[in-house]
């Protein structure tokens, strides 16, 4: 596992999502996905869509999780 993705699993869902909202990231699935990601929860299916952006960063992460 990555750093980054396991920097993101530490994260909460609601995290998670304020995170890619902030980035303007989109997930749109496609059939495939969607099969793919059917029997997975809602926060381990948000940290393997986040983990493939590029423009989040492992220091933005690192500040979510410093915060109180």
């Amino acid at each position: 596992m990555s750093i980054k993705k396991e920097l993101l699993d530490e994260l909460t869902e609601k995290q998670l999502k304020e995170l890619a909202k902030s980035k303007g990231a989109k997930f749109t699935m496609s059939d495939t996905q969607k099969k793919y990601y059917s029997e997975w929860n809602e926060k381990d299916k948000l940290v393997d869509m986040i983990n493939d952006k590029e423009d989040i960063t492992v220091k933005e992460i690192e500040k979510i999780l410093k915060k109180p």
